[in-house]
């Protein structure tokens, strides 16, 4: 290899790497956690699980609990996930092929059903912190696009993957060898990157294939319309056969007999694993009970099948043999299975967990590396001090997840049940109000050694308070769940402590690096640096913060406000126009034209602002901004007001405009410096 490509495959690395770090961190680091989301949920409600009792469902009392709800089921889909660890049945309907049904108001299409009670629940009456870190790990908290954001995340940590490959290629087994702890830090981070790279390169590269198909299906998906001739709906047949739907017929009177169906399932193939079932056209003459599974892995490994019923009938009306291999569907439930790691039992999570841990300590020695590899004098001061900068944003980041997430646990096993139907806003608010407020403590603290230490420290601390916890609050002591078989509330108990021993370790071993080098020292540098390149200059010593970046915090303020207006944009035209008024009479769905112009006017005001403001310098730029920035400011109170009182429980929503409130507050105060200060007109032009 030339060095010149060489050099071409070492930077672009370097730069997609750096580019998803923060957001690559938290995929692991919650991707880690979601592999025991079962067992968190138990521990947080105090029940083991015994999955066995829950799987016995009477699917024709589940179907009487939800007529009795008051829900007009005709020509519904009907889909039902068997329990997991909350041992419930998860239901979700499908709007009706028949127009004349009615929706009451209130009625969620998705919800839970107890299967020892057979009483319905909301989905939200009992919100595991399992379950927010589960959808953290794909940005499910983002509507509609957060899952794409994932995926695209994926997708360059994919091509971070390959040209680290290519740039190590030469030395890849050499230097898997090599690890040198009294040479420079640079080379100590180094090694360590390499090493660990390359252990966990073979799981790393799983996660980032499987996750770009999971998170960018639509996208991966492309080339194949081409064998289909654009007939998408062939191709997701085939693909994903279980979501085929059947033209509504009419409505019969017959008695619904549907629970035989799984005897008769299990009886024509032992071993057969019921996952979810499927009621198609409830109540017509060609209603259809859909059983999804799969073979026990003793008998055909990663086997799916599934079986279709007549319900009028009884007959079969198609099946698809779980012992037999179906390629397209095999790729699916292969490519699933490797990324959730459901295959190999619970030695197959620790193990995946592990290795989670490991790419996490890879993404953050990655940063290190770069960090270091521009600490050196050499390196002009005012691209040192943004290097810094981007360093302590990150690492604030990273960092302050552990202990929030060990905090998180502690509050969401503290909550009292009366509590439950606000537990998914109670949680919300502990964990990323918690978690932002952190990561500006120690961005603004600006020192990586004391982020680390107190980031362990306070997650050491919290990991050995976390058992003590639920001993007091559900008496499961450790003694008392191992002798009860309690085993998952044992694992999340043992689970911490072996955490907390392993962060104490670490930080036994932690020791500052290199002498602390005070910002403010670097700012007076930079002064000096101003002065000399631009001697006409007078400063003062309120102009003691960097000048430099000023027109790109202000461009970036106004970036971010931009993302926030599509984000809720996108999530509130689809609510209000189609999951709301599909449920009133005469509804189409079809959002009008002047709110559409009138949101892209938001949107695109602030896009161009953000783009003015690295072009033009003019004082009469500036104030247009201020003026600009603070009708904006005013609106994004007025609709966080709104939002607070008219829907509370969407707490989603509010975290958005809360946000996008708090950048407008600092956007607003940023400008009436750069007018006042009158600085930028000359340092960066």
């Amino acid at each position: 290899m030339s060095k010149r490509l060489y050099n071409v495959f070492f930077h672009t690395h370097t730069v997609s790497g750096i580019i998803i770090s923060a957001v690559l961190f938290v995929l692991f680091f919650c991707g880690a956690f979601a592999l025991i989301k079962d067992e968190i949920t138990a521990w947080e409600k105090g029940d083991p699980i015994d999955l066995e009792q829950a799987y016995d469902v009477d699917y024709e009392r589940a179907i009487a609990t939800m007529e009795k709800e008051g829900y007009d089921l005709y020509g519904r889909d009907i889909r039902m996930l068997l329990p997991d660890a909350k041992q419930q049945l998860y239901v979700l309907l499908s709007p009706s092929q028949d127009g004349t049904v009615v929706y009451k108001p209130g009625q969620k299409s998705y919800f839970f059903i107890n299967t020892l009670t057979y009483e319905k629940s909301d989905y939200y009456g009992f919100y595991s912190i399992g379950e927010l870190i589960y959808r953290l790990h794909f940005f499910s908290q983002i509507p509609t696009i957060g899952i794409y954001i994932a995926g695209l995340v994926a997708f360059f940590f994919l091509f971070a993957i390959v040209t680290g490959v290519i740039v190590h290629w030469k030395k890849i087994i050499s230097n898997f060898y090599v690890f040198r702890p009294k040479v420079k830090l640079k080379t100590v981070w180094t090694d360590a990157h390499t090493a660990l790279g390359m252990i966990g390169l073979p799981f790393q590269f799983i996660f980032a294939l499987t996750s770009c198909f999971l998170c960018l299906s639509a996208l991966v998906l492309i080339p194949a319309n081409y064998l289909y001739s654009g007939d998408q709906a062939k191709l997701l047949t085939d693909l994903r056969p279980m979501t085929q739907t059947y033209q509504l017929e009419g409505k019969t009177d017959r008695p619904l007999q549907i629970n035989q169906f799984i005897d008769q399932t299990q009886t024509k193939w032992p071993g057969f694993e019921p996952l979810q079932v499927y009621i198609k056209n409830y109540g017509a003459e060609n209603m259809k009970f859909q059983i999804d599974g799969k073979a026990n892995s003793k008998d055909k490994f990663m086997g799916t099948g599934r079986i279709v019923y007549e319900v009028s009938s009884g007959a079969i009306f198609s099946e698809k043999n779980p012992f037999e291999t179906s390629y397209l569907e095999s790729v699916e439930h292969t490519v699933r299975s490797l990324h959730f790691g459901d295959f190999g039992g619970f030695p197959l999570k620790i193990l995946y967990f592990i290795l989670a841990l490991v790419t996490c300590f890879v993404i953050i020695s990655g940063v290190l590396i770069w960090l270091e590899a521009r600490n050196r004098k050499v390196i002009p001061i005012h691209q040192r001090l943004f290097n810094r900068k981007v360093g302590h944003i990150y690492m604030a980041i990273c960092l302050s997840l552990y202990p929030i997430i060990a905090f998180s646990f502690i509050v969401a096993k503290a909550l009292p049940r009366s509590l439950d139907p606000e537990r998914q806003s109670i949680l919300y608010a502990v964990f990323f109000i918690g978690w932002l407020l952190a990561t500006l403590y120690f961005r603004f603290k600006r020192d990586n050694y004391f982020t680390t230490l107190w980031s362990l420290r306070l997650a050491a601390y919290l990991g050995l308070i976390i058992p003590v916890v639920n001993g007091l609050i559900s008496g499961n002591w450790l003694w008392v769940s191992y002798s009860n078989n309690a085993f998952p509330i044992l694992i999340i108990d043992l689970f911490w402590l072996a955490m907390a021993a392993m962060t104490f370790a670490v930080l036994k071993k932690l020791k500052r690096p290199v002498e602390k080098v005070e910002h403010k020292q670097l700012l007076k540098e930079l002064v000096t640096f101003y002065r000399q390149e631009y001697p006409e200059l007078i400063y003062n010593n309120s102009n003691l913060k960097t000048i430099e970046n000023m027109k790109s915090k202000i461009a970036f303020l106004w970036l971010f406000i931009a993302i926030g207006y599509i984000i809720h944009h996108i999530y509130g035209l689809f609510n209000v126009y189609y999951y709301e008024s599909v449920m009133m009479e005469g509804a189409t769905g079809i959002v009008p034209v002047d709110h559409h112009l009138w949101r892209i006017g938001l949107e695109g005001a602030s896009m161009l602002f953000c783009l003015f403001t690295l072009e033009i310098k003019a004082a009469w730029f500036r104030v247009t901004s201020i003026f600009w920035a603070v009708i904006l400011g005013l609106f994004n109170a007025y609709h966080v007001v709104t939002a607070i009182l008219h829907e509370a429980s969407n707490f989603s929503e509010i975290l958005i405009l809360g946000l996008m409130l708090v950048a407008n507050i600092v956007l607003v105060k940023t400008l009436l410096t750069w007018k006042k200060e009158g600085m930028i007109n000359t340092v960066s032009e």
